[in-house]
């Protein structure tokens, strides 16, 4: 058992850096601190685990590859994604006469961490490979009849929710080393690197229809 769980945190830690929620608690980091960028991680988990509870519940039998299910998130997951990536862009200029050690140091209204946590929710939740992923990943084990189903991907969220801690922990130590230049270089890549994988769901929605 703790062989299997141990497996289940190292898979959630090491898979987690591609996913796109990165790049929005990037910016969430870079601009507001670490309470809001942990915020967003904790969004991007807890998407996993509603498509995860989803798939545990009902979803199983009727998803696959070429599931109706799948080919619309596809597009649901583009529409998000430019969405996000189109805002990580609008931060690249930093607002003239402010510096981003006031901005951070602003005290943020509820509303603010509802949306961060929203914001890395659905990142999750609407990306199809989140939900390929954890087919791939239960199917094995429920195939087996294995008795150990939902402890073995909680482990996995736990892996998942120790990545975004650290991201956040370590966007929060660099803070001296982000000036405005570096900043903007760093979402400018998060920008892209999330628009690449929203036109990338749009071409794989259009070749499934």
């Amino acid at each position: 058992m703790l062989r299997l769980l141990l497996s289940g945190l190292i898979i959630g830690f090491v898979s987690s850096p591609t996913c796109p929620s990165n790049g929005e608690e990037i910016k969430h980091g870079t601009k507001y601190g670490f309470s809001s960028s942990l915020i967003v991680g904790v969004g991007a988990v807890m998407g996993d685990a509603i498509v995860l509870a989803a798939i545990l519940l009902w979803l199983m039998p009727f998803i696959d590859s070429e599931s109706l299910i799948v080919t619309f998130l596809w597009l649901f997951g583009s529409i998000v994604l430019f969405y996000v990536s189109w805002g990580i862009f609008k931060e690249i200029k930093t607002v003239e006469g402010v510096e981003v050690k006031q901005i951070k140091n602003i005290k943020r209204p509820f509303r603010h961490y509802f949306r961060a946590f929203w914001t890395g929710t659905a990142i999750t939740a609407f990306n199809p490979f989140t939900v390929l992923w954890w087919m791939g990943l239960l199917t094995p084990i429920v195939d087996s009849g294995s008795s150990i189903t939902v402890v073995y991907p909680l482990a996995v969220l736990l892996g998942a929710f120790v990545w975004f801690v650290s991201l956040a922990v370590l966007l929060h130590l660099g803070e001296r080393w982000l000036n405005r230049k570096r900043r903007q270089f760093i979402l400018l890549i998060s920008g892209l690197a999330v628009l690449f994988y929203s036109i990338y769901f749009l071409i794989q929605f259009a070749n499934e229809i």
